[in-house]
């Protein structure tokens, strides 16, 4: 028992002395505030908080003004009573002499012809050939790489042009299913071209289309092959068309129109 309440007074002191213990660094500075003990002496209220958020945002409305006109930033600031921007801190007093994204001249080539039009940065080409040269043989069908209703060619190779920027295309040449008709820029002396023909009266000939809206881009696709390949396998026809899509599921008057093409250029 005696063992028992001696343990009990050395338990009683030691809480004692912790219960002493200073808490802030305003206790006889023996014990640093932590950061979050700093913020809870500050005692920051409802009142000073919105000050402090109101103030830094028209530090920032000061910033976009000066950023956007003419004047200089002390008039910027002396437009807004009470608001100090820091010295430190410099405000552009112009913009930029040239739009990144404003309408530029370019020259694209298309069957033979080139164009001088008139595009943003961010066009397609599809769009450019549709909407700015009225070649509207180019069809949008999903515009996301997935259908190849807008296909044409790029330097002989295919490309689906709902998703190529047409500003790439500057300086290449681009063949579309128009191509394949007398070229409608005026004063041009541009032939059709022969393997673009070939498969338009194919198509004719073996009911390529039903609806049709997939054949300029499946005359296209097959345009690549011909041009690369004259007497192709019905493999690799499939291959060639595999990315184009006939939403009335055509495909074997398709391939029949292929082969008859490639028999008229002089495959077997």
């Amino acid at each position: 028992m005696p063992d028992r309440a001696a343990k009990a007074k050395v338990v009683k002191a030691r809480l004692d002395t912790k219960k002493a213990a200073p808490k802030t660094a305003a206790d006889k500075g023996k014990i640093e505030a932590g950061p979050l003990e700093k913020v809870l002496d500050n005692k920051i209220t409802k009142r000073t908080f919105l000050k402090g958020t109101l103030a830094a945002g028209a530090v920032v409305g000061v910033s976009a003004l000066a950023a956007k006109s003419p004047i200089s930033p002390l008039q910027a600031v002396s437009s807004y009573p009470g608001v100090q921007i820091a010295s430190s801190i410099v405000l552009p007093t112009s913009t930029p002499s040239v739009d990144p994204f404003a309408p530029q001249n370019v020259s694209l080539n298309v069957n033979g012809t080139n164009y001088s039009v008139s595009i943003e940065p961010r066009a397609m080409l599809a769009n450019v050939l549709r909407d700015n040269l009225g070649l509207i043989g180019t069809k949008m069908g999903c515009n996301r790489m997935s259908c190849g209703a807008c296909t044409v060619l790029i330097d002989g190779l295919a490309h689906e042009a709902c998703q190529y920027p047409a500003y790439r295309a500057v300086g290449h040449t681009i063949l579309t299913v128009e191509g394949g008709v007398p070229a409608q820029a005026p004063g041009s002396k541009v032939t059709p071209d022969p393997v673009v023909v070939a498969l338009q009266n194919a198509w004719v000939d073996n009911d390529g289309g039903q609806c049709a809206f997939c054949g300029p881009g499946m005359i296209m696709a097959a345009a690549q092959l011909l041009k690369q390949n004259p007497n192709p396998t019905v493999d690799e026809i499939k291959a060639t068309l595999s990315g184009n899509l006939c939403r009335c599921g055509n495909y074997l008057n398709i391939i029949a129109s292929v082969q008859a093409a490639a028999t008229t250029l002089g495959g077997t």
